[in-house]
């Protein structure tokens, strides 16, 4: 039987592309949930109900965390003064 895959190798343009592209999908959701908001007439369907889409905002935040978190940050050695940009 094949085991998955636990090893990715990614660069920094690849993981750039993912963040963008979660953060996309993030801001459309919350579209739809300030439209829906807007909409008070409208009936609600299963695709765009907002309880239903908070919790996809939800997790894809919750993966951008943790992207976050696995990243390695270079910090130069030495005695200079590093300024982040």
């Amino acid at each position: 039987m094949t085991k998955a895959n636990t090893t990715f190798n990614l660069d920094i343009r690849d993981v750039e592309l993912i963040e963008n592209a979660l953060n996309s999908v993030i801001t459309k959701q919350s579209s739809t949930i300030i439209n829906t908001a807007g909409n008070e007439n409208s009936v609600p369907s299963s695709n765009n109900c907002p309880v239903k889409v908070k919790g996809q905002i939800d997790e894809l935040r919750d993966l951008l965390g943790r992207l976050h978190n696995q990243k390695v940050w270079y910090r130069p050695k030495g005695e200079a003064t590093y300024v982040g940009g």
